[in-house]
């Protein structure tokens, strides 16, 4: 085990500051979505992370918009995991016009 450095007190202290002020800006956040908001916000981050926790370490990253479409594909999958994307599908399956 590496033994971590001892900081100066005054380093410490700011960034203890900045993440009391990173946690607080979140909190800010979070409170200011929608309930529809803060359901996809939540879909996208724990299936980004479970994807990402599956992707191989020796494969390259795939492009933003293949990690979207994945993402979007395993939470349709998931319905009852994952509601607020699910909700988005439903709503636009509801209001489109049948062929």
């Amino acid at each position: 085990m590496t033994q971590q450095p001892d900081l100066p007190a005054e380093f410490a202290a700011y960034l203890a500051a900045r993440d009391r002020q990173r946690a607080d800006a979140v909190i800010a956040v979070l409170g200011e979505l929608t309930p529809r908001e803060r359901h996809l916000v939540h879909d996208a981050a724990v299936m980004g992370y479970v994807r990402g926790r599956m992707h191989p370490q020796s494969e390259p990253q795939p492009k933003d918009s293949a990690v979207v479409a994945e993402v979007i594909d395993a939470c349709l999958a998931l319905p009852d995991l994952y509601p607020g994307t699910n909700a988005v599908w439903e709503i636009a399956t509801a209001t489109t016009p049948s062929s």
